[in-house]
């Protein structure tokens, strides 16, 4: 073979072992790079849940800046706020000009507890300011039974709402000021009928101090027994004495009928008696000459 041969086919066998070697090699980084995508999005399917959430929450955040800005309007944090008169349901808070409280403004009262919650109490008016404090009194009906509920201490207050939101405390009370007239209607109801039944009650014991006896009949001796001790003790007196009436017409009626025996009983005897007498002399001889 030529020299030139032999080194062309030299050189197509190194050439073919290098494609073998490139070949594994591609091999092998195509597998690398296979698995790393396939982890990668494993790795992407699961932090996609949290990437969602922390969308959510990045969402939620901004509607809550929102409604904090444009909704609530400014808040009043941690104001000393203690109930003035519960009858009224006035209060007072540290609130003053110089946090730009004036007469006559608009505030909403949040109660807050010890956990951070807190409860909307409605919405007050601004009555006496002065530079560090103020008076409040409620803008809608409060009773005291409500005012017992509050819990003085530091509350917040906000110099507007949400338009839903005082709708739905609106809606609220006016639902518990119909349960209130409904309850306050039935309460009169009820003492009317407490009433009916009082009088029915005692009707019920005079008619039966009527009938046996009892403490409002008069007791004088100069009023009929049946007005006196009660229609059933005065019928029972007349028919004892009735009875003792019928006993005595019944013991008359057995002395007539044995004083009429006796009549009977004597004129028998008499007949008998007379007729063993002996007769007359003349009604014998008139006798013998017939």
């Amino acid at each position: 073979m030529h020299v030139l041969g032999k080194v062309l086919a030299s050189l197509v066998v190194l050439a073919a072992i290098g494609a073998l070697l490139l070949t594994a090699k591609l091999v092998q980084v195509r597998n690398s790079w296979t698995a790393k995508t396939t982890a990668a999005k494993t790795k992407f399917a699961d932090l996609q849940p949290k990437v969602d959430a922390l969308e959510a929450k990045i969402d939620s955040l901004r509607n809550e800046i929102f409604r904090s800005r444009e909704l609530w309007g400014t808040a009043y944090l941690s104001v000393e706020t203690s109930k003035d008169d519960a009858a009224t349901g006035s209060l007072t808070t540290n609130l003053g000009t110089d946090r730009g409280i004036r007469t006559g403004m608009l505030l909403h009262g949040f109660e807050v507890a010890a956990d951070g919650t807190s409860i909307y109490r409605g919405s007050f008016l601004v009555g006496d300011v002065q530079n560090n404090g103020s008076k409040l009194k409620p803008n809608f009906r409060v009773s005291a039974d409500d005012v017992k509920t509050w819990v003085p201490g530091n509350w917040r207050w906000r110099n507007a709402v949400p338009p839903g939101y005082q709708e739905t405390f609106d809606r609220q009370l006016l639902s518990i000021l119909k349960d209130e007239e409904t309850m306050t209607a039935r309460g009169l109801d009820l003492k009317g009928q407490k009433e009916l039944l009082t009088k029915a009650e005692n009707g019920l014991k005079q008619r039966e101090a009527e009938l046996v006896g009892g403490e409002g009949l008069a007791k004088t001796q100069s009023v009929e027994p049946e007005f006196r001790d009660g229609l059933v003790s005065a019928v029972q007196e007349t028919e004892e004495e009735r009875n003792k009436i019928l006993l005595t017409v019944d013991g008359l009626r057995r002395a007539v009928r044995n004083i009429e025996a006796d009549i009977e009983r004597l004129q028998s005897e008499n007949a008998a008696l007379v007729g063993r007498l002996p007769e007359p002399a003349s009604r014998r001889a008139v006798t013998q000459k017939r």
